[in-house]
């Protein structure tokens, strides 16, 4: 086969366009050796291209040749045209697409397919986001020893996604993954195979030190234990914070010095590992930073870094505390101009999350016709709603 792929890639050196169309013709009779010749071409042609439509005009040749694999029923290449579906790759993006030959991939048994599939329930990608599909397609790929896999049913557990949250199963299925990857490191791979094998033991790594960071809090928490166990839980949370600069050990350290659970209250230490967790992209650590600027907890008040705090974290990931802290901004002139309808729209993108409080202050604005009509009976609505999903401030409105 080697040997094959590397005469069909001297052909293109003499006479580019009649290899094109010699090569193209083989494709489509199903040799799958011309079509990965092709599709190295058009890579090379694509980073060569002058312009954005002449790179277009590649994608869309690379896209129907593609789809001549996957016409084969060829798993690869099903695949290759689904993340072409996907991200609007050669063609307009569309995810139902994508997900009907990731479908058709995992339909031939193949383990790639089957994650994607996954995946795609996981994300709602193509389908509706249904985590109990996810996790079944999931767990069909670990049993073909696929670690991969293995992570991502351990990511399930661990967030309490289609299954209630058990850190000692993430941990057994992280625990397998490590195995799975430790075994195919000890044969021979290529050099990309063997960094994804060592990507994934990293990322092994750091949803275990998510778990252990979990499971330190809870015992931190458990007033009833001895201290000693207590005390090694918050050692241990330490060293997880600072040695493995694990960034759910750094928001819980931040929190525990913020509210002066188990050791005394020290907002600048608190605002230390905020710190510390928003360089590792916490974004509920920058909402929290956020905070202390616009109260003025560990630092001098500040609107315009609260906003800038605010903004950052909503734009990275869309936090609903974020969006609802940024809408608040908004409402009141924190670090910039009122604008109720900012406000508004920020406090709805927050309320889709489900975030109670969001629902409270949409609550206030039609309470006080602030961008909008006065409407008391809307009002009670969005608090009555607020207090259903726990923000107790609500129910001084009802």
């Amino acid at each position: 086969m080697d040997e094959t792929m590397q005469e069909y890639r001297t052909i293109f050196t003499d006479n580019p366009a009649k290899a094109e169309k010699q090569l193209y013709k083989l494709a489509k009779k199903g040799d799958l050796n011309a079509l990965s010749a092709l599709n190295e071409y058009y890579e090379k042609c694509v980073t060569e291209a002058k312009t954005p439509k002449e790179s277009a005009k590649i994608r869309q040749k690379a896209l129907k040749t593609a789809l001549l694999g996957a016409a084969k029923n060829s798993p690869y290449w099903l695949i290759f045209v689904g993340e072409m579906y996907r991200y609007g790759v050669g063609t307009e993006k569309n995810e139902k697409k994508a997900f009907s030959y990731y479908e058709k991939a995992a339909a031939l048994g193949d383990v790639d397919g089957i994650v994607k599939v996954g995946r795609a329930y996981m994300n709602g990608i193509g389908v509706p986001e249904d985590y109990e599909k996810s996790l079944c397609f999931f767990e069909m790929a670990a049993e073909q020893d696929y670690a991969e896999a293995m992570i991502l049913i351990a990511y399930q557990y661990e967030n309490g996604k289609g299954v209630k949250a058990d850190y000692e199963r993430a941990l057994n299925w992280l625990t397998r993954a490590e195995r799975s990857c430790g075994r195919r490191l000890k044969g021979e791979l290529s050099e990309k195979d063997r960094n994804y094998y060592e990507s994934l033991l990293e990322d092994v790594n750091r949803q275990r030190w998510h778990c252990e960071s979990v499971t330190c809090v809870e015992m931190i928490g458990k007033e009833d234990c001895p201290m000693e166990q207590r005390q090694q839980a918050f050692s241990q949370l330490s060293e997880l914070a600072h040695e493995k600069g694990d960034l759910r050990a750094q928001v819980s350290m931040g929190i525990l010095y913020e509210e002066g659970t188990f050791v005394e209250q020290d907002e600048r230490k608190a605002l230390e590992y905020y710190l510390m967790a928003a360089g590792n992209g916490s974004t509920g650590a920058m909402n929290n930073i956020g905070n202390f600027y616009l109260h003025g907890k560990g630092v001098e008040k500040d609107y315009d870094q609260a906003f800038a705090w605010y903004q950052k974290a909503t734009e990275l990931s869309g936090n609903a505390a974020a969006e609802c802290s940024l809408g608040m901004c908004y409402q009141y002139g924190y670090g910039t101009k009122i604008d109720y309808e900012k406000a508004r729209s920020f406090y709805e993108l927050s309320a889709k999350q489900g975030l109670g409080l969001a629902y409270y202050r949409i609550g206030l604005l039609y309470e006080q016709g602030l961008g909008v009509a006065k409407d008391i009976r809307i009002a009670k609505q969005y608090f009555g709603e607020a207090l259903h999903r726990g923000c107790r401030e609500a129910a001084l409105k009802l």
